[in-house]
């Protein structure tokens, strides 16, 4: 598992997010369960139509990016390894979403100004890995969301939000939404193509240098850390092989 909270490493934590000193174990935000947007004052209207115009694979992976920003801002306050089972899950599924298994989490086991908060961020993220190009309304609501709720959370919003505006920025600049071809896969074969190039998650980290040809090493670098054995949100080489795999599951994105 890329980060377990019962054996934590800081150096584990993306750079920007320990930078931002967002695990501070101080709750001085308003929760109630049942009603928990109705607290949320933050309009992310912007911040959806500037990420329209990055591919499908891009949104996803900023949906991803500011899901770790909510649950890393509860990791000194909760050992369960879930949401970040959910989020090393979500990286390989941004790559291939046969390598995640869809799950949905019982409510009346994630009460509570912590697990509350964890129980939303889950319950939103795992439907964008699953989304296609056919229903981006299902992102849009899905990554307003996330936002919303990440800004009610952390301690320090606004380091967040100049976190997320310079990542839309690079966004914009290396992944802008493809045209297709009304011609092009009319069947939907091709669904992990029309997402758009595969992406990093070091393309989060707003001053790292990335190029085209780092891609495929940096990719392949974080399948070979995965412990699908002990992530139960990941589906297993053998069934991956049986769908006739494009790849090596959890070594290569090349056959």
């Amino acid at each position: 598992m890329f980060y377990d909270p019962a054996n934590p490493s800081p150096d584990l934590i993306p750079p920007y997010i320990r930078a931002a000193g967002a695990d501070t174990p101080e709750l001085r935000f308003k929760w109630d369960d049942w009603i928990a947007s109705g607290a949320f004052v933050f309009r992310p209207d912007k911040i959806v139509q500037d990420l329209a115009g990055t591919t499908l694979r891009a949104r996803i992976v900023v949906g991803i990016g500011i899901y770790e920003w909510i649950i890393f801002r509860f990791r000194l306050v909760s050992e369960d390894p879930t949401p970040f089972q959910v989020a090393e899950a979500a990286w390989c599924g941004s790559v291939n979403q046969s390598y995640m298994i869809y799950e949905e989490f019982d409510r009346e086991e994630w009460l509570g100004p912590i697990r509350g908060p964890l129980w939303c961020a889950m319950t939103w993220l795992i439907p964008m890995i699953f989304l296609d190009d056919n229903n981006s309304d299902e992102w849009d609501s899905g990554v307003a969301y996330l936002v919303r709720l990440a800004v009610h959370v952390l301690p320090h919003p606004q380091v967040f939000l100049e976190w997320l505006d310079e990542t839309i920025r690079r966004m914009l600049a290396l992944f802008p939404v493809m045209i297709d071809s009304p011609f092009e896969d009319l069947f939907g074969e091709n669904q992990e193509e029309r997402r758009g190039p595969l992406i990093p998650r070091e393309v989060l980290i707003t001053d790292f240098v990335s190029s085209p040809e780092m891609t495929e090493g940096l990719i392949d670098r974080f399948l070979s850390s995965v412990d699908y054995r002990r992530n139960p949100y990941l589906a297993p080489p053998e069934e991956l092989i049986a769908q006739d795999f494009p790849g090596i599951p959890y070594k290569s994105i090349k056959k």
